[in-house]
């Protein structure tokens, strides 16, 4: 594994987004049981990946060696995707790269219009409820089922949430109230807030726009280091200069992504998952 962490540690370096004296931070981790998926929900991982690297911007830049996507397909199995358009975006993604060793491992539980808020409407009528094994339900007893396909095992769930919860001010508490209903009903998972994706320039409309987005990015993210969940900041990694979407990276000019700003998710999540493995001493 030596050569892998070199690698993997070179790369990161050179992205200028981890310093090399912030992995000091990793030297107490007990990292003697862990295995590549359980490294991804270790709090105490979670604790020093966050404290050597407070804008949560993470990205990979090489292609990973056959070793090192060995390593990529052990972190993410059992992931899934909960989240809205954006995050569905992803899943369709990841359908058609069914043998890639990041994006093959996950599953949806994204659908356009779905929110933070809509996941707690009693009806379950809200248009954007994510439908599994053909019936809507609440989101936290679908990822129990989906979860029961794997007894014992972790489930890696990554949030994606942003455009429209911003009408609503208790958006980030009501987000904090969905992940610990999520770890409720799946005790044995472990939780990755993605940084939402801004607004394209021009379409920013009160209250739905990139700076309100920001903040609520900036608002999770100060609860994942609280609650040890992991944080990934997208949103400034598909940013253009004056905060908002890069249009290259947008298909509708409005919010929704290419296939080319999805690359950079997977770029970012094997440079979340490197830094979180070399961390707990496995690669």
């Amino acid at each position: 594994m030596k050569k892998c962490f070199k690698n993997c540690l070179t790369s990161l370096l050179l992205t200028g987004l981890i310093s090399l004296s912030g992995f000091s931070a990793f030297a107490d981790v007990n990292s003697s049981a862990l295995t590549p998926s359980a490294a991804a929900g270790d709090i105490s991982v979670s604790a020093a990946v966050a404290a050597s690297n407070p804008t949560g911007t993470y990205f990979y830049a090489e292609t990973p060696t056959l070793e090192q996507n060995d390593l990529l397909y052990k972190y993410f199995k059992n992931s899934v995707i909960v989240g809205d358009s954006i995050g569905c975006g992803w899943g369709l993604q990841c359908l058609k790269n069914s043998s890639d060793p990041v994006m093959g491992n996950f599953q949806s539980l994204a659908y356009p219009g779905f929110c933070v808020h809509s996941a707690f409407d009693a009806s379950i009528e809200d248009a954007g409820t994510p439908m599994y094994k053909g019936a809507k339900r609440p989101v936290w007893e679908s990822l129990q089922l989906m979860a029961a396909d794997h007894p014992g095992e972790t489930t890696h769930i990554y949030l994606h949430f942003g455009y429209k919860d911003q009408k609503w001010s208790d958006t980030p508490e009501l987000y904090v109230k969905l992940i610990q209903t999520l770890q409720q009903y799946v005790p044995d998972s472990d939780v990755t807030i993605l940084g939402a994706s801004y607004m394209y320039p021009g379409k920013n409309g009160a209250p739905y726009t990139s700076a309100n987005i920001k903040a609520l990015n900036m608002k999770m993210q100060n609860y994942a280091a609280a609650y040890g969940w992991g944080y990934i900041n997208l949103g400034d990694l598909l940013a253009n200069s004056n905060g908002d979407l890069e249009p290259s990276y947008c298909s509708d000019a409005f919010m929704h992504l290419t296939p080319e700003a999805y690359d950079i998710w997977k770029k970012a999540m094997i440079g979340y998952a490197f830094t979180r493995m070399s961390a707990a001493g496995i690669c």
